[in-house]
This record gives structure tokens, C-alpha cells and sequence, in this order.
């Protein structure tokens, strides 16, 4: 293993006049002496036929895919490359409007002329549906030459679509499909869970095995059966990721796979069973989804391993909920939004951990009351008018207003809640009055609105 020959090499007495600047000396509690670079022997990240390749043929082997790449700058380093290998500059392409902000970012950066399509809600949330695969469908026969479509599947919320479905109409209009996996890296281990995204079809998947594996923060993988795209995957890798990677990282990659590989997730399946049943004694607080497995309307499939935990029809919000259990139970939560919050879990988690967290809903909901206030929406109900294409932000001046200023200019900003980083408003597009109230009144319920206010200067169309 990767971790093995980093400890050999540390004890072998060689000197290190290379890479790092710690040279191989403890600073802290940090692992410094297993820290090195791409010496003899340890393989080289952007063209690896060593160890390192060793590592990529695990992940192939457990997600059973033609082409595993080791990502150590997390899943925006993958959907970046992803998105350059498989377009060129003026290519259309069909982007899911509630994808990561760093799909935006490669549709501008790489001169793409996007068409977005935008999932119905839940019924009765403000949480972001499915992607239907009819709507798809139809998207695509309005734009018989867009070259690529992307989605996220599974979203923060543990939404999924039908990959199967929606791979073959991408392919039999003549389109790929890039999958944004990045919050389902443990689907692959237990049959309860959804099926990932490259078993049903997908060109190209990229899963973050940090966030629900035992793994270190920025580790992913990039996944693809298609060997056309190989070389160029490899090429764009090695333009968006870092040429000095973190050899620790990417030993914690092959113990996140090794643990993959001999470890039953069955127990941690049945541990989120249990809890979605003991949770049925909520009265005001409730779960997205439901013990029985029952479908939601405009929803596909989910993940049980995100617990959705709604304050729907209560006097508490998201942020609300979140601060009561960071503050009066230690529990800390992986984002809040007006209406609801995620506790993430992973098979890591224990039934202490469960238990605690079930027992402070428990008490919280018999002290909250119901209420009839009406609910802030926190998403897209309508796509913003399109003035240009992101691309063409750079040939405009932008100047900064104050977000009440703002209704009626063009954006040359993004403007997102994080988390999730799922923009509101992306260069090019006309900020409305009713985006203005929406983001004053997610602000007023805790919900933090990142971005600048920079619209297009009157007088400056090119610079």
C-alpha cells in the first residue's frame, strides 16, 4: 500500500533535498515524514503507471468502471476537467439549473452556450425535484445540437433521477452526460442505496469520496466506461488539478477503498432504517422521506443517508433548528436552508450518535409550536431572463450596487446560498424585483447569500 511505502521511505536515512520545505520533519501533530513529492518510485498523479495507477485500478475494481482518476482538489476539480474534455468552445450544452456552482464556472470558462432546465419541486417543499426524463427529452429535441448534458444526481437533499433513463435520451440525441455523483460515493456498497450513476449508463460520473466515505477532505474520483475519452480526461486533469499533489491524500484514498472493500455497510443501512422509523413519532418535525419507502411527487429515488428534517407548517426555521441543536445539544448539523436542515450521515456514525440526535428532535418538537406562516422559497420557480452567455461577462464593466439597486440590471456576478453553491443568478442574466424580495427574505430566515451585487456599468458594453 501507498501508506506503507511512505513510512519505509521516511525511515530509509535519505536525505530529502527536494520537495516539501518541511522536509520530512514533524511540525506539529501533522504526519510531515509520510509528506513527499513525485520522487523515484512514487508514481506521478498526471501520468501514473506505478502505485499510484495500483490505487486507481481499487476504485475501478469497487465502482465498476473502465477508468478510475484519483481527484485530490475534491469534485470541482473533476466536473472542471469533465466538462473541457468532452466540449469545445461554442458547444451548447443542457445544464440541471440546480447543479454546483463549479459547472457554471467551466461553462464560462470554456465559451459554452448553456440552455438550462430547471426540476420542478417537491410537492409541498422548497426542495428541487427530479430531473424528468420526459421534460429532458424535449429540452434536447428543442436543441438538436447540444453536445452534453449535466445533472446532479443524487442532490444535497439526497434527490436521485432515473441515470437510466435519462442516459439513453442524452445518447440517442447524440449527447453525453456528465453526472455530478459528488454526494453519492457510498451508493455503490450496499443494495439499499440508489445505483451510481456509471452502472446506469453515464459517460462520465465524479464522486466525492470525502464526503460520505472515510476519507481525507478534497478527495474524489472521476469515473468514466468510456476509453475514447481517457486521454483527454487525463490531459484536462492535469490543467485544473494541482501538479504537486499530496501524496497523503492519496493515501487516504487507498485506505478509503481498502476500508470500501472490506467493509459490510448493511449495518449502516439498517441503522437509518430504524431511525426513519423511530422518527415517525414526530409531530411537527418531520423527515423528507418516510420508513415505508413511499415516493414523494416529482421525486425518483433518494438517498436515505441524508436526513432531510423539515420545519415545514412550525414557528422555527432551518437556520433555527440548526442553531438549537449546534447550541443546546452539540449536534452540528451540515447546512440549514429556510425550511428544513441535512444531518449527513456515513457508516462511520454509531448508534450513540443516532440515538442522540433522534432524542434532542424528540424534545424540541414538543416545544415548538405549529404555525400557518407562508413559506420562503429557497429555489428557482422561474429562469431569470438571459441578457448573454456567461462567457461574454468579461467584455462587460461591472459595477457594484447595493442589492435593493440591483432589480432590472444585468448580472455580472453569482449569486448563491453556500451551501449548497447553487446559484440563484449567473452572469448575463436580468436581476427581477421578485429575485430581490426572494433573497431579503431568505436572509430575514438565517440563510446565508454569498456573492456581490455586480451589474453591467450603463456606457460599458466592451472593455
Amino acid at each position: 500500500m501507498l501508506t506503507d511505502k511512505l513510512k519505509e521511505y521516511s525511515k530509509s536515512g535519505i536525505y530529502p533535498f527536494h520537495m516539501p520545505g518541511h522536509k520530512r520533519n514533524r511540525v506539529g501533530d501533522l504526519p510531515y515524514e509520510l509528506d513527499v513529492t513525485e520522487i523515484d518510485g512514487f508514481d506521478n498523479l498526471h501520468d501514473p503507471c506505478g502505485i499510484i495507477r495500483e490505487i486507481e485500478r481499487k476504485a475501478e475494481k469497487l465502482f465498476c468502471a473502465k477508468r478510475a482518476f484519483m481527484l485530490v482538489n475534491g469534485a470541482t476539480g473533476g466536473i472542471l476537467a469533465s466538462i473541457r474534455a468532452v466540449t469545445k468552445a461554442g458547444d451548447k450544452v443542457i445544464i440541471a439549473r440546480n447543479c454546483h456552482k463549479s459547472v457554471y464556472n467551466a461553462v464560462e470558462l470554456c465559451g459554452l452556450k448553456p440552455a438550462y432546465y430547471l426540476p420542478e419541486a417537491i410537492g409541498g417543499t422548497d426542495i428541487y425535484g427530479s430531473v424528468s426524463p420526459e421534460k429532458l427529452d424535449k429540452l434536447l429535441a428543442d436543441t438538436p445540437d447540444a453536445q452534453l448534458v449535466v445533472i446532479t444526481s443524487p442532490t444535497y437533499e439526497g434527490v436521485c433521477s432515473d441515470i437510466e433513463a435519462i442516459a439513453r435520451i442524452c445518447h440517442d440525441h447524440g449527447a453525453r452526460l456528465i453526472v455530478d455523483e459528488a454526494h453519492g460515493a457510498h451508493f455503490p456498497f450496499c443494495e439499499g442505496f440508489p445505483k451510481h450513476a456509471i452502472e446506469c449508463g453515464a459517460d462520465i460520473s465524479v464522486v466525492s469520496l470525502h464526503k460520505t466515505l472515510p476519507a481525507p477532505t478534497q478527495t474524489a474520483l472521476l469515473l468514466t466506461n468510456d476509453g475514447e475519452l481517457t486521454y483527454e480526461l487525463q490531459q484536462q486533469l492535469a490543467v485544473f488539478e494541482t501538479s504537486s499533489p499530496s501524496y497523503l491524500l492519496m493515501a487516504g484514498v487507498e485506505q478509503c477503498l481498502e476500508f470500501c472493500k472490506n467493509t459490510s455497510f448493511k449495518e449502516y443501512y439498517n441503522r437509518l432504517n430504524k431511525f426513519y422509523q423511530d422518527a415517525e413519532r414526530l409531530k411537527k418535525l418531520a423527515l423528507l422521506y418516510r420508513a415505508d419507502g413511499g415516493k414523494l411527487s416529482n421525486v425518483f429515488s433518494y438517498d436515505p443517508g441524508k436526513l432531510v428534517i423539515t420545519t415545514y407548517g412550525t414557528d422555527l426555521t432551518g437556520r433555527g433548528l440548526a442553531d438549537i441543536l449546534r447550541k443546546r445539544y452539540q449536534i452540528e448539523t451540515e447546512m440549514s436552508s429556510a425550511h428544513y436542515v441535512i444531518a449527513m450521515t456515513s457508516v462511520c456514525d454509531t448508534d450513540e450518535g443516532f440515538e442522540r440526535l433522534l432524542s434532542a428532535l424528540y424534545e424540541i418538537d414538543d416545544q415548538i409550536n405549529y404555525s400557518d406562516k407562508e413559506l420562503c422559497s429557497a429555489i428557482l420557480t422561474e429562469l431569470p431572463k438571459k441578457s448573454f452567455d456567461p462567457s461574454e461577462r468579461k467584455s462587460h464593466k461591472a459595477k457594484v450596487v447595493a442589492m435593493q439597486e440591483a432589480a432590472g440590471k444585468t448580472s455580472l456576478g453569482y449569486i448563491y446560498a453556500y451551501p449548497p453553491g447553487i446559484p440563484y443568478l449567473v452572469p448575463g442574466e436580468v436581476i427581477g424585483a421578485d429575485m430581490i424580495k426572494r433573497m431579503e427574505a431568505l436572509q430575514k430566515c438565517g440563510v446565508e447569500i454569498c456573492g456581490e451585487w455586480l451589474t453591467k456599468a450603463e456606457g460599458y458594453d466592451k472593455i
